[in-house]
């Protein structure tokens, strides 16, 4: 029964009854359907894959903001999937000042991370944190991987950070 119809049967001469049950069947109908477009436009609006190397946008899609003045982007790569999971790895290589540093160490529950890491086989070429580099992490069962380097004489920080 098209929509018209049901209205048109909702206002005949039915009892309250009848009135009430198909008013019950057209409010499900138009319930899926409603559901149904919504879940089409989410699927549709939220399938984007990124994938750049434009360092203010990488630092951007990573912090949520520009990146500040006591930064000094140098080199990125950033992927993110085109599920709406909102899946990344990024690639980042920048210097720092020791206050942002210590800032990012302790928003982010960072700590010196001895641990054997090896660098991923997708890695790019210039992502090489220097042998003076300290290695970073932390111990959450969420992590993947992801490693955080900075070499304090050069104030050089490799940022490798991964989300699947």
């Amino acid at each position: 029964m098209s929509i018209f119809m049901r209205i048109n049967f909702l206002q005949s001469g039915q009892s309250a009854r009848v009135k009430k049950i198909e008013l019950q069947r057209f409010l499900n109908y138009l319930t899926n359907h409603i559901t149904g477009v919504i879940m089409l436009l989410f699927f549709l609006t939220s399938c984007s894959r990124i994938n750049t190397t434009n360092t203010n946008d990488i630092y951007k899609y990573w912090e949520g903001t520009n990146p500040p003045s006591d930064i000094k982007l140098l080199q990125g790569q950033y992927w993110q999937s085109d599920h709406w999971t909102g899946e990344y790895i990024i690639y980042l290589k920048f210097k720092s000042t020791d206050e942002w540093w210590d800032k990012f160490l302790k928003k982010n529950h960072l700590l010196i991370d001895k641990t054997n890491w090896i660098k991923p086989a997708d890695a790019p070429n210039w992502f090489k944190p220097s042998n003076n580099s300290i290695r970073y992490g932390n111990a959450d069962d969420f992590d993947q991987g992801s490693g955080y380097f900075r070499d304090p004489l050069t104030q050089v920080c490799c940022i490798y950070e991964i989300q699947l």
